[in-house]
């Protein structure tokens, strides 16, 4: 049940109106981060035994654009996920966020309530700037949530997840590394869900909808934040029981993702009008938002496609339709 409950996930010019919470925490237009990691899902049915699954995964986030949501400063990010290994799957949709003052918002995805639309609600993600102690909730604690949450397609009967606790905490602020590097003044972000959920795959295994009701539900949720850049890790932990009669069942999820790459523009920066907004220097490649091919200084085509390119130092040729663009890897 790797989709129990969604994770809970950020990215990351200065003007009055985008001034505060996106400004410090580093979401401006153009920032592209890409991280690597891997996770453990595990099913226990007693009498049945244990399924266990394990998984790699990639995922991009961009920042794309700004626009106005409810009256309020609010930014695009595209995430686009892949996992492999005994779980494969390819997901990628747009996620908000926006700034009330010194507050972030963001329209988490709870699940999908059909195979094209998802269910979004909107939480108080994070307040800055960040400090040694400081704590808030989310804001959904007693709202009922209907959707396909455990992620077993089955849209005839969408579950129902109900939270009884959304804290989230400050917990110390220090240095990290990842392969990205290492960062000083990263902030521990933890942030711990609490509540019950009506399982339909629970439901079609015993047959008995009392019983879909999960007696405890829990997310422990770890968020690595290097203010004026995003996060640059994530750990979670999931845990949720159920039982009937002589049946129990288990589901645990473990998961964590690291940042390996990423592009940062400045406060004052802008995009380069000779590049298109479908691709984004980084240090170290290229990152193609839509199919485009790559060629070295010789003509030797490279790569097709979109997702990020691995180069090395040096100048390469991008082509998109009938243009074509000389751009430096550094």
């Amino acid at each position: 049940m790797r989709y129990v409950i969604a994770a809970i996930l950020l990215v990351g010019t200065s003007s009055a109106l985008y001034g505060q919470a996106m400004d410090y925490l580093g979401i401006r237009v153009g920032n592209v981060g890409m991280y690597q990691g891997e996770g453990k899902d595990s099913l226990y049915i007693s009498l049945s035994g244990s399924s266990v699954t394990n998984y790699t995964v990639a995922e991009t986030l961009s920042v794309d654009y700004d626009f106005t949501y409810m009256g309020y400063p609010a930014r695009g990010i595209t995430d686009s996920r892949y996992l492999s290994g005994d779980v494969t799957d390819a997901t990628t949709f747009v996620d908000t966020v926006y700034e009330d003052g010194s507050d972030l918002h963001r329209l988490m995805v709870v699940g999908k309530t059909n195979d094209t639309t998802v269910l979004k609600v909107d939480v108080l993600a994070l307040q800055t700037p960040f400090a040694v102690g400081n704590s808030w909730t989310l804001g959904i604690v007693g709202d009922t949530l209907v959707a396909d949450v455990d992620g077993d397609a089955d849209y005839t009967n969408l579950d129902t997840l109900v939270f009884t606790v959304d804290s989230v905490s400050v917990l110390d602020m220090g240095s990290i590394t990842v392969p990205a590097g290492t960062f000083d003044s990263v902030y521990t972000i933890y942030i711990r869900l609490r509540g019950s959920l009506w399982s339909s795959q629970v439901y079609n295994a015993i047959g008995d909808a009392d019983a879909a009701w999960s007696e405890s539900m829990m997310r422990d949720y770890y968020l690595f934040w290097r203010p004026g850049l995003g996060y640059v890790k994530d750990s979670m932990y999931q845990y949720a029981e159920w039982s009937y009669s002589f049946i129990t069942v288990k589901s645990f999820a473990w998961d964590y993702k690291e940042l390996v790459d990423y592009t940062v523009i400045g406060v004052k920066e802008q995009r380069q009008d000779v590049f298109p907004s479908s691709f984004v220097m980084t240090d170290g490649g290229i990152f193609l938002k839509r199919k485009a091919t790559v060629y070295d200084i010789r003509g030797s085509v490279l790569f097709y496609g979109d997702g990020f390119v691995n180069l090395k130092k040096g100048v390469y040729f991008v082509r998109e339709g009938d243009r074509t663009y000389r751009v430096i890897v550094r």
